[in-house]
């Protein structure tokens, strides 16, 4: 499982950074065999007027399943990137048991014939 991560506004420092591997990483282990690659990218939309304009995307590509994109608007970057992890793993969660149910019913119709 590849994480790519792209600050579009050098708003990430090493810390940062190694929270959102970290983050991203406890949340999408599980599926490792499941996933091709994560992208996700940071962006502050205001610049440093503040407010709620942390904006994280998430792009997150699935062997069986296709892509899941998943948007985020926080204040800060570590309630973002939180968030969007916990969102993530519900909808590669979802994306996962739909495909097994899919290659069970696949199964079974090439056992009865």
């Amino acid at each position: 499982m590849h994480i790519s991560i792209t600050d579009r506004n050098k708003i990430l420092n090493s810390d940062l950074r190694e929270l959102c591997e970290r983050r991203l990483d406890f949340a999408l282990s599980r599926f490792e065999s499941s996933i091709k690659n994560i992208d996700l990218v940071i962006v502050d939309e205001n610049g440093p007027r503040g407010g709620v304009d942390k904006a994280c995307r998430i792009c997150i590509s699935l062997y069986r399943a296709g892509d899941i994109v998943i948007n985020e608007k926080a204040s800060d970057v570590a309630t973002c990137v939180s968030g969007i992890a916990e969102r993530a793993s519900r909808a590669v969660a979802r994306a996962v048991e739909r495909s097994q149910q899919f290659d069970r019913t696949k199964k079974e119709v090439h056992e009865t014939t």
